[in-house]
């Protein structure tokens, strides 16, 4: 990517402005001009040259994260990934990149303004467009430790509304990032591990929270209850407290023959150990793809399953917000 990156708001749009700045890196993204592997400006760096909050820029880098085109690192910035999004993303562009510049230039080519020509262009989607927008604008509260993506994937598919992530660890940092957030938000999802914490951290503001939990499936705790005694079974997700959370549905189902191992993706020495002298290893689905090729003939599948009550909840706020459209 060049080192100076031009990106332009226009307070006059109807667009937020974090929807301006996402679309725009989308589109340099989807046409090359940044490539997998590129780093994106620091966010204090962008928001200085845009003359905007810091917030507004990480809430951006946020979602961009969350739609599994970027990925943020503490102390090493941001950067492109080269995955199925971002693949996607091009394949999706390039071809728009085509279609816009020839629209362009037949609009300028008929003297007709181009702002004039978007803007009725939207106008025309709204009103041929059938499909309703969502009235459920999610705002989803967890740490980097659990299993975050099962749960998005999961509130999503069930509410059928986008859903961005926010990090308890990024908002310690910079509280800012919660106020930026719920600016775009009515509804706030979090899960039993941090409910306690998200609710006073939301004291102040007049948003409604759902709380969700998670579990296994009964054929797992069976198979995991037939293992040898003593064997050492590793469970693994992205950080420590998540794969406690996952031993700890283990033994809550009194299967005490095995000696339990947490471990997290986030400390890469002590999981390439245990992955060794481990007999089994069950990972999460966030980090399964990973582990399952470090070694092929241990890890299994952690299967979790979303509370048929927490299912059951997130249908009734859809249906609620539903309702008032």
């Amino acid at each position: 990517m060049e080192n100076h990156l031009v990106l332009k708001v226009n307070p006059k749009l109807t667009f937020s402005v974090n929807t301006q700045i996402r679309e725009q890196l989308k589109w340099l993204i989807g046409v090359g001009q940044i490539k997998p592997g590129d780093m994106l400006p620091p966010a204090n760096q962008l928001a200085d040259l845009l003359g905007l909050n810091r917030n507004t820029v990480n809430l951006v880098y946020n979602q961009l994260q969350d739609e599994g085109i970027v990925e943020l690192q503490k102390g090493r910035g941001t950067t492109v990934l080269n995955g199925l999004k971002t693949d996607e993303l091009q394949r999706l562009r390039q071809p728009m990149h085509d279609l816009v510049t020839t629209t362009i230039q037949e609009a300028e080519r008929l003297g007709i303004p181009l702002d004039e020509f978007f803007t009725a262009g939207l106008a025309y989607i709204l009103l041929h467009n059938t499909k309703a927008s969502h009235p459920l604008r999610l705002l989803f509260i967890e740490c980097k430790e659990h299993d975050h993506i099962f749960y998005r994937k999961e509130i999503e598919r069930v509410t059928g509304a986008d859903a961005v992530t926010v990090f308890l660890e990024d908002v310690s940092e910079n509280p800012g990032i919660l106020t930026a957030a719920l600016e775009h938000a009515n509804t706030v999802v979090t899960t039993l591990n941090h409910a306690d914490e998200v609710k006073v951290m939301l004291a102040g503001f007049d948003v409604k929270i759902l709380v969700i939990g998670a579990t296994t499936e009964m054929s797992f705790l069976l198979e995991v209850a037939k293992l040898e005694p003593g064997s050492k079974v590793s469970f693994a997700c992205l950080g420590n407290a998540g794969a406690q959370w996952m031993s700890k549905r283990v033994d809550d189902a009194g299967i005490r023959q095995i000696e339990a191992i947490n471990v997290g993706l986030n400390h890469p020495e002590q999981l390439k150990d245990k992955l060794k002298h481990s007999d089994k290893v069950y990972a999460s689905a966030a980090v399964f793809d990973e582990l399952k090729s470090l070694a092929p003939n241990k890890v299994e599948l952690y299967p979790m399953v979303l509370e048929k009550s927490s299912e059951t909840l997130l249908k009734e706020a859809t249906a609620t917000n539903l309702s008032k459209i």
